[in-house]
């Protein structure tokens, strides 16, 4: 799996909006899904990227075992868990983060989208599909590894694909983009 990694000027006034990393065998792009500064947390929306994208892909890479939703529920219990009792997470403006993120495991690509974000499969032979996440109260990351459960997940089989692109739109700020070029008879096997 070759990656291209764009962060479009992430920088202004208040920090970085989007996050993005890969590994060989995933990608993870998040980005702030709030307007509004953050309150109830000392730590800042920087802060929450950076450890959530990190996490994650640290969990797609290290537990083929799990589903992919559950290492983002898994994720976010972490992160919550590093907030320590100096941040009230209930607070309404707590950092928020839309999250798109996709593994090579085995012959499959397994993605999932929670917020404002585009999963774009590149078929061989084929037009491209687009999957996008879904809109509402549930559709952010904040400090409640329930709304995992809500994130739109998928499996796409790795030798009907040329290439995917992994997008995460920070709310009214740039966001980050992934592109992904795979080759054929590639398989990842955990070790």
């Amino acid at each position: 799996m070759h990656a291209e990694v764009v962060v479009d000027d992430p920088r202004n006034d208040s920090g970085a909006r989007a996050f993005a990393l890969t590994s060989p065998e995933a990608a993870v792009v998040v980005a702030a899904a709030l307007t509004e500064p953050v309150g109830g947390c000392g730590h800042g929306m920087d802060w929450f990227l950076r450890r959530l994208g990190v996490h994650l892909l640290a969990r797609l890479t290290d537990r083929p075992d799990r589903g992919i939703s559950d290492c983002l529920a898994d994720t976010i219990a972490e992160t919550a868990a590093l907030h320590g009792a100096r941040c009230d997470l209930a607070h309404k403006a707590t950092p928020a983060a839309s999250v798109v993120a996709c593994r090579v495991l085995g012959h499959d690509l397994q993605y999932l989208i929670l917020g404002p974000g585009v999963v774009e499969l590149r078929h061989a032979g084929g037009p491209p599909s687009r999957m996008t996440g879904p809109d509402g109260p549930l559709a952010a990351v904040r400090a409640r590894p329930s709304v995992a459960a809500h994130a739109g997940t998928g499996t796409a089989r790795l030798h009907t694909l040329t290439g995917a692109a992994l997008t995460a739109d920070a709310t009214a700020r740039p966001g980050a983009r992934i592109t992904l070029t795979f080759r054929p008879g590639t398989a990842y096997r955990p070790a």
